[in-house]
C-alpha cells in the first residue's frame, strides 16, 4: 500500500447477530443443533454486547434493550 492509501470500512468488531448459532461452522442444522456442547463464539458475544454492537442497520450499531 501506498503513502496515500485511504481504508474504509476498517474492522471494529463483531455484532451480536455475527454470533448466531445459524452462522456457526459447527451448527448442523435445525433438527440436529450444534455439534459442540458450548459455544465457541461465547467470548465474541459478550464483547458484542459490552461495546453495544448489538443491532445492524445500514452500518449504525443500535441498541434494542
Amino acid at each position: 500500500m501506498g503513502d496515500y492509501t485511504m481504508y474504509f470500512n476498517k474492522w471494529q468488531g463483531y455484532y451480536l447477530e455475527d454470533c448466531e448459532c445459524s452462522n456457526c461452522a459447527y451448527y448442523q442444522g435445525k433438527k440436529l443443533g450444534c455439534s459442540l456442547e458450548k459455544c465457541c463464539c461465547t467470548e465474541e458475544k459478550y464483547e458484542a454486547i459490552k461495546s453495544g454492537r448489538i443491532k445492524r442497520e445500514r452500518g449504525i450499531a443500535k441498541w434494542d434493550g
